[in-house]
């Protein structure tokens, strides 16, 4: 992270940490860093940030319907085996194997009902007339109220499930909460969808879950690391009931637009001219970095600052609006 020389803000995409040190290499000219997303923790070193005055900041709600729709899709896309049937003029089904349901004959259970697992209850819901139950920290009465669904004791709401999605953010009480205990309770041919950490599945766990065909189809947007020898044996041994893309539910353009304005947003209006350079961080489908330069608005006009590529033939935002350019795709 030596592109952080002489920075005054960081917009941060999830694809490197911001360890104390690198911090602190920067904290001469370092204000903010702007993480594109909401669950930074394990991205940012915040008690760092905190001791050397660097704020971070998150953009919570801008990709809601993009994660939720993904999460729904993967769903959908797990439950009719569509990946296996791929490039196949007729169907091939294994001998006694059962034909899919309906989604409105499932029962969908979400681990987590912030903005993102109420989206994708909203959806089941409202568009396929799922059955669906939650757990969550803190009880949502007026949720459970407007779309008719149920608070589970998470055990509880493991039995209840044929699907279970997970869309907690990861912390010291959510880290492998989705444990062997857990996944036992689940009912047996199950679908597990993740859209958060993969931290929060303790692998272990799962890898036992599948073997026990307990889980049918395990579903990640991210996955373990090299280290995680449960990992490796889950994508050794299980290849084609193991569905993993690289942390993308939330790669839409209208989403990465929201948080690529929301964190520009943050930056620091005040940052004097000579405060020339700050290094945007996006990854849309693969990492993309360019230097971006924050310039403050002319005389008379709104106290804003505006962020752009400092690319051949890139024109500048209006002033007084935060605005980024997609990568080339």
């Amino acid at each position: 992270m030596r592109e952080l020389d002489g920075a005054v803000a960081y917009l941060h995409g999830g694809e490197e940490r911001a360890t104390e040190a690198a911090l602190r290499a920067a904290a001469g000219t370092l204000k903010v860093v702007a993480f594109l997303g909401v669950g930074y923790e394990n991205f940012v070193d915040v008690a760092a940030a905190e001791r050397l005055g660097i704020v971070v900041t998150n953009t919570p709600g801008a990709a809601t319907d993009s994660v939720a729709t993904f999460a729904v899709g993967q769903i959908i896309n797990a439950n009719l085996r569509i990946t296996r049937h791929l490039g196949r003029v007729v169907p091939e089904w294994s001998e006694g194997e059962e034909l899919p349901n309906e989604l409105s004959q499932l029962k969908v259970g979400i681990i987590g009902l912030g903005a993102i697992g109420t989206r994708v209850a909203e959806m089941l819901r409202h568009t396929l007339g799922t059955r669906v139950a939650y757990y969550s920290r803190t009880r949502k009465p007026h949720v459970e109220v407007s779309l008719d669904m149920p608070y589970l004791p998470l055990h509880e709401l493991c039995e209840f499930s044929d699907a279970l999605v997970i869309a907690t953010p990861e912390n010291g009480g959510t880290k492998s909460m989705v444990d062997s205990s857990v996944i036992s309770r689940l009912r047996r041919g199950a679908i597990l969808v993740n859209v958060a950490r993969p931290g929060i599945v303790d692998a272990e766990a799962l890898y036992n879950g599948m073997r026990e065909d307990r889980v049918a189809v395990a579903v990640f947007d991210g996955f373990y690391g090299g280290d995680s020898y449960f990992g490796l044996r889950i994508r050794a041994e299980f290849p084609d009931r193991l569905l993993v893309t690289g942390h993308i539910a939330s790669h839409t353009r209208q989403a990465m637009d929201r948080m690529t304005r929301s964190a520009s947003g943050s930056a620091p209006a005040w940052s004097p001219p000579s405060a020339a350079r700050a290094w945007c961080r996006r990854a849309t489908g693969s990492a993309w970095a360019r230097p971006c330069t924050w310039r403050p608005c002319a005389t008379g006009s709104p106290p804003a600052t505006s962020c752009w590529p400092s690319a051949p033939n890139s024109a500048p935002p209006t002033c007084g609006r935060s605005a980024s350019r997609s990568p080339a795709r």
